[in-house]
């Protein structure tokens, strides 16, 4: 597989917006930086500027005040053109171009670019793989009508990465699946991210899905004011505000269940415990990659004290009640923490 680049910073620097005729900002002096290979998620109610301060980096609504860089450049020393060319860009209901099939709509910004037909080819059959639609020439001919939704998406991720841009912008991309194709797609998505390292700026009403995607997740209040800006974890653990206290809402404690697996809570002394004395227990068997939340879930659903931890058909041990509502305490750099 080709060599990908890894991301550019993204820099927020007291950016304002104001639309034509309205009061308020819809922006209001955002200060934010997303690290060169960061997934940073921007969350908050209607009217807090996600959409505007993600149109904003590729020029599709203009600065009233401020500056954004990618890496060390403005925006503005860009021609329109040539800045979203170095731009991946993925919306709700993949935006894919109908009349085209797959390889034509990956080989969009390629061919802007004058790539010769051999190297989009080339690229065209790599996306496609990354993304896990395999057999590759199985895909190239069809269109989005002959897709399913995950399958478009899928799509709409490999297009966007095809002139391999340092920065992705996704608003709301996973929005409108259905909810098993959608944990799907963002499970490959994360995947595709850790591998490639683009710096992505992702849109989301979701709070749980930031949770889930988000090295860093931005909140913003109605009126485009930031109101916090940290790790999945300490947003959870530490809201910076009434206002955001409110809208993790009431089940913040469930929320950060999300963010540590099994594994992590299985200790040298339940590992060492896993033997005979329990070996004929009804306690139901959860993975060592399951979430807290999810293995919860599992227990009291069968209504057992505890469960069997096991990782790639083997036994670990076993982890009580107790232990899987007990969320250590965060360090700083949270789940994933900043990708370098």
């Amino acid at each position: 597989m080709t060599q990908l680049s890894t991301g550019s910073s993204i820099t927020f620097d007291h950016v304002s917006k104001v639309y034509p005729g309205a009061t308020n900002p819809a922006l209001d002096s955002l200060d934010l930086k997303v690290e060169a290979g960061e997934l940073v998620c921007l969350v908050g109610p209607s009217g807090g500027g996600k959409t505007t301060a993600l149109q904003l980096v590729n020029r599709l609504v203009d600065l009233t005040s401020g500056d954004i860089r990618i890496g060390d450049r403005s925006i503005t020393d860009h021609s329109v053109i040539e800045l979203r060319r170095t731009i991946g860009y993925a919306i709700q209901q993949s935006g894919l171009f109908p009349h085209y099939t797959v390889a034509e709509n990956i080989a969009t910004v390629p061919t802007i670019l004058k790539w010769d037909r051999a190297r989009i080819r080339e690229r065209t059959a790599e996306l496609l793989e990354l993304v896990g639609l395999t057999p590759v020439d199985t895909w190239l001919s069809r269109y989005p009508a002959q897709l399913s939704g995950g399958q478009q998406q899928r799509v709409g991720i490999a297009r966007a990465l095809a002139a391999d841009p340092p920065v992705m912008l996704m608003d709301e991309p996973f929005g409108a699946l259905d909810p098993i194709t959608r944990v799907a797609v963002q499970d490959e998505f994360l995947d595709i991210h850790r591998r490639v390292g683009k710096t992505t700026l992702f849109v989301t009403h979701d709070i749980d899905e930031a949770i889930k995607m988000a090295d860093r997740i931005a909140i913003l209040k109605p009126g485009g004011r930031l109101a916090q800006f940290d790790t999945p974890a300490e947003v959870l653990s530490a809201p910076a505000d009434d206002f955001v206290a409110e809208f993790l809402g009431a089940e913040r404690g469930l929320k950060r269940l999300a963010l540590t697996t099994v594994g992590e809570v299985l200790t040298p002394e339940r590992r060492d415990a896993a033997g005979a004395d329990r070996a004929g227990t009804d306690w139901p068997v959860v993975e060592a990659t399951m979430t807290l939340r999810e293995a919860l879930s599992l227990v009291s659903a069968a209504g057992a004290e505890g469960a069997t931890v096991h990782e790639s058909g083997s036994r670990l041990g076993e982890v009580s009640l107790h232990d899987l509502v007990t969320v250590p305490t965060p360090t700083g750099e949270g789940r994933k923490g900043v990708r370098s």
